[in-house]
């Protein structure tokens, strides 16, 4: 699996989100808003379950993605505090984009779809968006529809991978303000990186590229004017 365009470097700050991106104002809110609403204690995982260690708001923790990406009734509410949520982390990306790969390869084949999209993204109310040209579009969105575990693979990638996105573009601003040693530095830096501030800065929008042979890239959606 090969990344393309969007270069993830591991920071001790990937785990905490800079204040000043807007759309951390309720940071657990927002991972809560695109990632499955699971309850651990409702899970019973076999002892043979493959899983991975993924960086989240409680700590490294041995999650086992086939559950945590399949969506299944709740018979109360979910406290959010009371779930793993997965952070936007460099190694998150890395090994979620590699199972989500995987997953959909697995699905095209199962399904006899001989080609995959050349993207696929998520609109603002998190709804499958394909190229209008795609021929399997019918085919695709009926195996997604029956394995709704996939599309929340695809979908939980390219949200952390915007949000990282986001993150890493206001790391020089943060890199310089550590180094600061006056009221005048902070001021120059703060007039630097003054875009970061902007209200109506559109936020980074990640999204998934496709190889003729199901490879996975992930690229950053230009911004139209």
């Amino acid at each position: 699996m090969e990344i393309s365009k969007v270069t993830f470097r591991q920071h001790t700050q990937n785990t905490q989100p800079a204040s000043m991106l807007k759309s951390n104002n309720n940071f657990a809110q927002v991972l809560a808003d695109y990632q499955p609403a699971i309850s651990n204690k409702d899970q019973v995982t076999p002892s043979n379950a493959e899983t991975y260690v993924m960086n989240t708001n409680q700590g490294k923790q041995n999650i086992v993605l086939d559950d945590y990406l399949t969506p299944g009734p709740q018979s109360s509410s979910v406290n959010i505090n009371d779930i793993p949520l997965l952070l936007p982390t460099a190694h998150n990306i890395d090994t979620l984009s590699k199972y989500t790969q995987e997953q959909f390869k697995d699905l095209l084949s199962q399904y006899n779809i001989s080609t995959p999209p050349k993207t696929i993204e998520f609109d603002t109310e998190g709804q499958l968006v394909l190229p209008a040209d795609y021929p399997y579009t019918a085919q695709l969105k009926h195996a997604l529809s029956e394995n709704p575990n996939v599309e929340n693979a695809l979908r939980t990638t390219a949200a952390l991978a915007s949000h990282y996105a986001g993150i890493m573009e206001g790391q020089p601003f943060r890199d310089e303000m550590s180094t600061a040693r006056s009221q005048a530095d902070r001021d120059r830096i703060v007039e630097k990186y003054s875009y970061l501030f902007d209200d109506d800065r559109p936020a980074k929008q990640i999204i998934l590229t496709f190889l003729g042979d199901g490879n996975l890239l992930l690229t950053e959606k230009k911004q139209t004017a």
